[in-house]
């Protein structure tokens, strides 16, 4: 499949649509976006750091979806980047956005002190928390695993229970029963609960948020996967991934502290259950689509001895 390419002249005549007497001075290319190439460009008049991604006509859609949600949020004062240009243009999905200070908070994570990596997670659960409160717009659909109600939300939580524990009941064989009991009493509370049903990240971990030297959210990224449903699920989503990239998951409370004061057990054990659902549905991708990444398997299967 041929590279997508930058074509400075090009990009600079969109460029002009936002910002009339803009000229580029210089652009490089960032080590991510492999499916869809990104570019960082300086220009001048005015001064300004933007950054430019180049996607294929057949992503069209989600990529515009995906914008849409990034200017809903930044109208309503979430730190992600404004969209100044999305549409077709050189046979390419050009999406114009502003530029996010910061770094990815997974790599200032690593080598932050404890105080810093507390505020990474207040801040991220604090933020979560923001975008939870938010009224859902009618473009906040899922490509797949569109949700309309609370209703249709328990109905393919409880599809999801069934099918991964028929799936997975010889491959974790020695740890099923901990899995049947736990997914079970996840079950029966959350049929009972009142769900607070509200637009989803659905993909919300420290890879995909901005963060400056201080700990401070400077940008929220990555909205493909945005869907609603249980606000206590994108949390669950959460503590997996902080657990799985970090091994670091004691400190999971200071995301949880950012979020809100305080969790009820019945809550807390909803958590619980999101993770381990995220938890099988990755390792059941795995084993149908990427057999290269078994190893992650066996790093569920530790996570899970874990819990036990």
């Amino acid at each position: 499949m041929a590279e997508l390419k930058f074509n400075q002249k090009k990009i600079e005549d969109i460029i002009h649509k936002s910002f009339q007497n803009a000229k580029i001075e210089i652009y490089g290319k960032f080590s991510t976006g492999l499916v869809s190439p990104t570019f960082k460009v300086k220009i001048s008049n005015p001064s300004k750091i933007l950054v430019v991604k180049l996607g294929r006509l057949k992503n069209k859609d989600k990529i515009h979806q995906n914008n849409k949600i990034l200017n809903y949020l930044n109208k309503n004062k979430i730190p992600v980047p404004e969209v100044y240009y999305d549409d077709i243009f050189d046979k390419k999905f050009i999406t114009i956005m502003e530029y996010s200070l910061g770094d990815v908070a997974s790599n200032v994570y690593k080598n932050a002190n404890q105080n810093i990596r507390k505020r990474i997670l207040f801040n991220a659960g604090k933020n979560l928390r923001k975008i939870h409160k938010l009224k859902i717009p009618s473009f906040w659909v899922h490509q797949h695993h569109e949700i309309k109600n609370k209703q249709e939300w328990e109905k393919w939580t409880k599809l999801r229970i069934e099918k991964y524990l028929k799936y997975f009941k010889r491959k974790f064989s020695n740890d099923f029963d901990f899995l049947e009991k736990e997914l079970s009493e996840f079950w029966n509370i959350l049929k009972e609960e009142k769900i607070d049903f509200v637009p989803l990240h659905w993909d919300y971990h420290l890879s995909n948020i901005n963060v400056n030297s201080k700990g401070e959210i400077t940008g929220i990224f990555d909205f493909d996967n945005a869907m609603k449903g249980h606000s206590l699920a994108d949390i669950g989503q959460t503590a997996y991934w902080i657990r799985f990239h970090t091994n670091d998951y004691k400190n999971f409370k200071y995301f949880l502290k950012g979020y809100k004061n305080k969790f009820s057990q019945k809550e807390l054990k909803l958590i619980k259950g999101y993770f381990l659902l995220h938890l099988l549905a990755v390792s059941r991708t795995i084993w149908f689509r990427q057999k290269r990444l078994r190893w992650i398997i066996d790093k569920h299967k530790q996570i899970i001895k874990e819990l036990e």
